[in-house]
C-alpha cells in the first residue's frame, strides 16, 4: 500500500505481523472511521512463525500476505515493512540504526499520535521489546527537532477479552485510556483471522467472539507514556486522537 501525503493521524510501530491484530486493531479501526489516517510499521516478516520457530522465507511470504488482509480489514491507508531485520533476531541489528530507520519513516508521515509495545513487550518477546525502545528513542529525536509525535501509547492488554494474564511492567499494568471498540469489534475479529498461519489466533478469536455475543462493551487500553500522565489517575481518558 502506498502512503497518503497527509501528515497526522494514528500510526502503529511494532515487530511482527499480527501484533496489530492483537494489540491493537480496534483503536486503529476506530481512528480510521473518524477519518483520520492510519499507518503500520512492521520491522520484521514473521518469517519464524512456524510451529516449530524455525525461520522460512515461504512462512514469511504467507504472514505478509496475512498482513495485508488484516490491514484490509482495520482500514489502514498504509503498511511499511523494513528490510534487513530477522524474526526473532532485531536485537542482533544495530540498535542506532533501528531507531534511525523508525524516526525516518515517523518523520516523513508525521503522525499525530503512535502505538507501540512497553517495556515488556506485552508477551516479553525480545523482538517486541526492541521495537518499543528504539520506537520511543525515536520519537524523543524527532520531539529535539520539534517534529515528534504529539504522543505515545504502549499496549496495555488488562481487557484481553481471552483473559491472558501477562507480566507486564507497571506501565503495561497502568492503563491511562480505555478505548471502547464495540463496534468494530468484528472488524478486529476479521483482521484476527487474517493470520490463520498463527496457532494462538484462534483462542483470541474465540473469547472476542463470545464477548459479542454476550454484549456488553468490549475494550482497548491503552497508557500515555509521552507526555506522561501523571500518577494517580483514576479516571480512563477515551481517545488517543
Amino acid at each position: 500500500m502506498s502512503y497518503p501525503i497527509a501528515p497526522g493521524g494514528l500510526a502503529a510501530v511494532l515487530a511482527h505481523p499480527d501484533d496489530e491484530s492483537f494489540g491493537c486493531a480496534g483503536a486503529l479501526a476506530l481512528a480510521h472511521d473518524a477519518g483520520a489516517t492510519t499507518r503500520l510499521l512492521v520491522v520484521t516478516r514473521g518469517e519464524a512463525g512456524s510451529s516449530d520457530g524455525a525461520a522460512d522465507a515461504a512462512v514469511g511470504d504467507q504472514r505478509e500476505a496475512e498482513l495485508i488482509c488484516a490491514a484490509r480489514a482495520i482500514g489502514l491507508d498504509e503498511v511499511s515493512l523494513l528490510d534487513g531485520y530477522a524474526d526473532g533476531g532485531v536485537a542482533d541489528q544495530p540498535f542506532d540504526q533501528l531507531v534511525d530507520e523508525i524516526g525516518a519513516w515517523l518523520a516523513q508521515r508525521r503522525p499525530a499520535a503512535v502505538i507501540t509495545f512497553g517495556p515488556h513487550g506485552v508477551t516479553g518477546h525480545p523482538d517486541h521489546i526492541v521495537v518499543g525502545n528504539a520506537t520511543r528513542w525515536a520519537v524523543e529525536h524527532l520531539a529535539d527537532l520539534g517534529t515528534g509525535p504529539n504522543a505515545v501509547y504502549v499496549i496495555s492488554p488488562i481487557f484481553d477479552p481471552s483473559g491472558n494474564r501477562y507480566d507486564l511492567s507497571p506501565e503495561e499494568q497502568a492503563a491511562t485510556h480505555r478505548i471502547e471498540i464495540t463496534d468494530v469489534a468484528g472488524r478486529k475479529v476479521e483482521a484476527l483471522g487474517c493470520h490463520a498461519s498463527q496457532s494462538d489466533v484462534g483462542e483470541e478469536v474465540t473469547a472476542l467472539r463470545a464477548a459479542i455475543e454476550r454484549g456488553g462493551p468490549i475494550y482497548e487500553a491503552y497508557h500515555r507514556v509521552r507526555p506522561l500522565v501523571r500518577a494517580p489517575h483514576p479516571d480512563f481518558d477515551e481517545a488517543l486522537l
